[in-house]
């Protein structure tokens, strides 16, 4: 394997969470290693199918409250999530933003669904009872993808590079790898970085259960979804918005910064597969982790801890499953391969952010998070998925995995930061 060539540093100083069980860093932090969930049974949002009433709906989220200097009344809820989530972050990186070079700082956000559920939920009814006349003269500016990245932008007064990415499930990764390439390529010294959905709106749930890939509400009383697990059934869908801030290396040792760990490399590679197919075996898993390690530098017996893509959608938990084993070989069975998603679902274009974080906080606190909901292993799930209990482990370099539809896969390397 070639080694990576000496290139700019780019480090993580700053993370900011907001989903049903976490305003914030510290409170994801003592939900994700005490194994508490996104997912509930849910009231705010009424199914129109019993069979499928779990999910992470954000119960008592109130925009106005948690920021009461924005007026977020044309704001839709995916931009709420987003705007939060970048609050928290910058507020953890201790990021004094009337002292920098806001030309130098940049934004990058996603989306998978943005606002199409919740614009189609709201204008649809006002378009179809008095046309359009009845449309409010915002709606085409609020539901786009960017609409988020721009009210981030805007409000923090961020005026460096800008991006917004709508890659579905790989979104989260897609922004922080496009943060780091302006960063190296020294567009940017510091980037704001994330991404954030709200799909609970009743045509976009629809779309989701009839699909096939939602887990119904399990008939043993249990919660979902369980990834890896013998009774995996599918995904349990999930609200909420993430960011990360990242700056190079000199940027943050100039402002003091604390920093949780350095991004050492990361790829996006496509498929080509039909949007809904998936392949068990795993191989583009295999050759995407293969292109990260690459990228990184690094040999597979490197890596301390898998985070894993783990939806629990068995052909999807078995072709990861497959594709760790055949990237990193013997030493596949020889360190945890972990997935959050027992906790934090799938939560689209903010799930790379939240396991961005929950990489950060291993590496800080050398525990690796638990897979919850967890039984037995499923057939052709033969790694140690950490079932249901967080483990004291060594954990300085991580791998990242995410998948999305189309055959979108993306994976991270993180590392701790040896100064």
């Amino acid at each position: 394997m070639q080694y990576q060539h000496e290139r700019k540093r780019v480090v993580i100083t700053g993370l900011g969470v907001r989903c049903e069980m976490a305003k914030g860093i510290d409170e994801f932090c003592d939900a994700l290693y005490n194994g508490r969930s996104c997912v509930h049974l849910m009231d705010e949002f009424a199914s129109d199918d019993p069979l499928y009433n779990m999910g992470g709906h954000i119960r008592k989220f109130n925009f106005a409250e948690e920021m009461p200097n924005v007026d977020g009344k044309r704001m839709l809820r995916f931009s709420q999530l987003a705007m939060v989530a970048a609050q928290w972050a910058i507020a953890d990186a201790d990021l004094q933003l009337d002292l920098l070079d806001s030309s130098r700082i940049g934004t990058a956000f996603g989306s998978a669904v943005a606002g199409a559920g919740e614009t189609f939920h709201q204008e649809g009814k006002r378009f179809f009872a008095r046309g359009g006349r009845g449309v409010t003269p915002s709606a085409y500016a609020e539901y786009t993808a960017s609409a988020c990245t721009t009210h981030v932008a805007i409000h923090f007064g961020l005026r460096g590079p800008i991006s917004t990415h709508a890659s579905g499930c790989v979104s989260g990764i897609d922004t922080l790898l496009w943060g780091v390439e302006q960063i190296r390529n020294g567009n940017a010294d510091c980037m704001v970085v994330g991404g954030a959905d709200s799909p609970f709106f009743p045509l976009l749930w629809a779309g989701v259960y009839r699909s096939g890939i939602l887990a119904p509400t399990p008939e043993d009383g249990g919660n979902m979804p369980r990834p890896f697990s013998a009774d995996h059934a599918g995904i349990a869908l999930v609200e909420g918005g993430a960011a990360v801030i990242i700056e190079s290396e000199t940027h943050a040792r100039l402002r003091k910064a604390r920093i949780y760990g350095e991004i050492l490399g990361g790829v996006t590679v496509d498929s080509g597969e039909p949007l809904q197919k998936l392949d068990p075996t795993g191989a583009i898993f295999t050759k995407t982790i293969h292109l990260a390690l690459q990228d990184a530098g690094l040999p597979p017996t490197a890596i301390d801890w898998v985070c894993a893509h783990g939806t629990g959608h068995p052909i999807g938990d078995g072709a990861e499953s497959n594709g760790i084993e055949q990237a990193l070989g013997s030493h596949a069975y020889c360190l945890p391969v972990s997935s959050i998603r027992g906790a934090v679902g799938q939560s689209f274009a903010s799930g790379g952010g939240f396991m961005v974080a929950a990489a950060s906080l291993a590496i800080k606190h050398q525990r690796v998070p638990p897979t919850i909901n967890f039984s037995q292993p499923a057939d052709g799930c033969r790694l140690d998925y950490v079932p249901n209990v967080a483990r004291i482990a060594r954990v300085r370099r991580v791998l990242i995995n995410t998948a999305g539809i189309g055959g979108l896969h993306s994976s991270l390397v993180m590392g701790a930061f040896e100064g």
